[in-house]
């Protein structure tokens, strides 16, 4: 926080988080983005010397000395030395905020686009363009109509079964949706070209990248040329899409700096 709360209203808050996860991972949310990109891309100040100069400047504006044609001439030069000082501190706090927001807007949006589709696909409000077909199958059905690599997953147990995929639109990308069953739950998979994943900034590490939204969990990582968005209210369970029972799988983080 930023010390804007009472002690009272801290303690309040605090036992609130410890009992609701959801919140608490909001806030592990809020502070990991600030960590990263806040205090990372803060601009530099303008250098010692270009402050002191304008600082002796605009003293001397006010020692109220006998306006001549030289002492207008300084003035000039004291305005103009102080507009580019703010030029160049408003100019870094802007891209840097850009920066931030950007990245924190764009994964909250991929997030939010995913979510949605997957309802919509959940019940039935976007019909499937094919299905009843092995993923090999689909699979080659999808690198005819996309520009970009499309590998779907084997279904290594039996626990997993393919519905169906078809081409679709994540906030204007255009992506191979594809719908699975998990122990009978509905799990949906978004594959998105690796251009687009790579405006997201993410990091390398950790390889996925999770987020909390609307009471699911969207998992996001790169492979094989291209990004995977993968939606459900399962857990570790959905990893079942990509990985056999047996295997040993990579831990799903909490939502953090990496982010």
């Amino acid at each position: 926080m930023d010390g804007e709360l009472t002690p009272e209203l801290c303690d309040q808050l605090e036992a609130h988080l410890a009992r609701c996860g959801a919140c608490r991972r909001l806030v592990d949310l809020e502070v990991a983005f600030r960590e990263t990109y806040v205090e990372r891309l803060r601009p530099d100040p303008a250098p010692e010397p270009v402050r002191e100069r304008v600082a002796t400047l605009l003293r001397g504006l006010g020692e109220g000395r006998r306006a001549g044609r030289g002492w207008r001439r300084v003035e000039r030069l004291a305005v103009c030395a102080g507009a580019v000082l703010l030029l160049v501190v408003g100019l870094g706090a802007g891209i840097a905020l850009q920066s931030y927001t950007g990245t924190r807007t764009s994964l909250a949006e991929l997030a939010d686009a995913a979510v949605e589709q997957h309802q919509k696909l959940v019940r039935d409000l976007l019909p499937p363009d094919i299905k009843d077909v092995s993923p090999k199958v689909a699979e080659e059905w999808f690198k005819k109509r996309l520009a970009f690599n499309v590998s779907l997953p084997e279904l290594k147990t039996e626990r997993l079964h393919f519905l169906g995929g078809r081409i679709s639109h994540l906030r204007e990308i255009e992506v191979a949706a594809l719908e699975y069953r998990v122990d009978g739950n509905n799990v949906s998979l978004f594959i998105i070209p690796e251009e687009a994943y790579r405006q997201l900034r993410l990091n390398d590490k950790p390889r996925f990248k999770v987020v909390s939204h609307r009471g699911y969990d969207v998992v996001i990582w790169r492979s094989q040329g291209a990004g995977y968005t993968l939606v459900s209210e399962i857990g570790d369970r959905a990893c079942l899409m990509c990985h056999a029972p047996e295997e040993k799988l990579e831990p799903l983080p909490r939502p953090s700096a990496h982010l």
